[in-house]
């Protein structure tokens, strides 16, 4: 079965969503609602287009898209004032699944093959309009692209669509008006053709479920079709129930435990978000439907028995009814990981922990105390010097010096980055995106 991807479109401008690229008519004053709706929607991807003037606007339109993508679980693919490769790094470092270049641009068409050399293929996009493009930069498409987003030819007959796919040598996704029911199945039939976006995804957010199960009963499917398991297939337990240990999906957290009934196993898989079934209430409940700490899936595993379910989450907010991130907080047992007591592996939070609560609870005779008194010239000059002592260090044949170096290097970066709000979990968050 071929897939088919459903993406509707976020054009940004002046900090809310509007009509499109001409019409900057607002549709809504928060565009993460709206981004947020798509997702609660089943669509596939998001495309988000910057429409801002100027720098300035195009700064506040990327912390946008930032938040944005922190705030969906949803791929989002950027597009919009692209003219550089600091440009496409900047919407990829946004939290961008992929960027979008505009082939009606020469300067896009002129970045692609050292951006794609960069970040790799699969994460950039093109956006054409007519097919004569298509054959012209076939082979730039071939090499560093991933994808096409067929725009322009969109408002003919199919068969402009028809032309084009069979011309790409990547999978075409249309960017198309609304059409006739009929004639959208025979555009999505086509060998490859692997979605649609635009207007008529946007018009049409509510029936991405049931456009889904149109396309499989044509012989087609999307990412979220019907699973490799039926509720059948399960063991439950006495209560003809089903167990299900939830996880952070990034950080591999232990969240918490709860039940399925059918009725929420079938939620969960139509809806995206975790659904369960409530023995004490004896009713089904969405996750965050009170609080808004929904978690949205991304993957469901059962055991080697098949009477357990893993989830892993994208959890929005906290998982607890106590306000903790995981319900598993009470330490019952905790052997020491190693001599010193410490876990190697959370040992970066432990000292950034530390220096966090010197900031915010000062001692006498602190060295930390004494960089967040000097301020942040004098900790960028202490991170500059250790830098240079790791240059040194590392032409001394002694391995034991560059270590004690790089730990120097650590410590100061930690404290530059508790002075500037930033945290481990954003770091390891943007080294997972690249």
């Amino acid at each position: 079965m071929k897939t088919i991807q459903f993406i509707p479109c976020i054009y940004l401008y002046e900090q809310r969503a509007v009509a499109g690229t001409e019409d900057h008519t607002v549709i809504s004053e928060d565009p993460i609602a709206l981004a947020r709706a798509c997702q609660d929607c089943r669509c596939d991807q998001l495309l988000v287009f910057d429409l801002s003037d100027g720098d300035q606007a195009h700064e506040e339109a990327l912390d946008l898209i930032r938040s944005l993508c922190a705030a969906v679980a949803v791929p989002v693919i950027g597009a919009g004032n692209i003219r550089r490769m600091e440009d496409v790094k900047k919407l990829l470092y946004a939290g961008c699944r992929q960027a979008l270049l505009d082939y009606s641009r020469q300067d896009n068409i002129d970045l692609t093959r050292e951006v794609s050399l960069k970040f790799g293929s699969d994460r950039l996009l093109a956006a054409l309009d007519n097919t004569e493009k298509i054959s012209t930069h076939s082979r730039l498409l071939e090499q560093y692209i991933s994808g096409v987003l067929l725009t322009g030819q969109t408002a003919l007959p199919s068969g402009g669509v028809e032309e084009a796919q069979e011309l790409s040598p990547v999978p075409v996704c249309v960017l198309t008006p609304e059409i006739a029911l009929d004639k959208l199945i025979g555009i999505l039939k086509l060998p490859n053709v692997s979605g649609i976006a635009g207007p008529l995804v946007n018009a049409n957010l509510n029936e991405i479920p049931a456009l889904k199960e149109l396309c499989e009963q044509n012989g087609m499917e999307s990412p979220s079709s019907r699973p490799a398991f039926a509720w059948q297939d399960f063991k439950r337990n006495s209560d003809g129930l089903l167990p299900v240990i939830v996880q952070d999906w990034r950080s591999g957290e232990v969240l918490m435990q709860a039940y399925m009934n059918e009725e929420a196993y079938l939620a969960t898989l139509q809806t995206g978000k975790m659904t369960y079934y409530s023995r004490s209430r004896r009713e089904q409940w969405v996750k965050g439907a009170t609080s808004g700490h929904f978690q949205y899936v991304k993957s469901l595993k059962a055991d080697c028995d098949m009477d357990t379910l893993l989830a892993k989450v994208v959890q929005i907010g906290n998982a607890c009814h106590t306000g903790a991130y995981s319900c598993f907080f009470h330490t019952i047992l905790e052997e020491e990981e190693n001599a010193s007591g410490h876990n190697p592996a959370r040992v970066f939070e432990e000292v950034f922990s530390v220096i966090q609560d010197r900031r915010e609870h000062p001692r006498e005779g602190s060295y930390t105390n004494y960089l967040f008194d000097k301020g942040l010239d004098k900790i960028l000059k202490k991170l500059g010097e250790e830098a240079t002592e790791i240059v040194i260090a590392a032409k001394n044949p002694n391995a034991g010096e560059i270590k004690y170096e790089i730990c120097d290097f650590l410590y100061h970066m930690m404290v530059l980055m508790a002075e500037k709000g930033l945290t481990w979990e954003e770091i390891m968050e943007e080294l997972a995106r690249r």
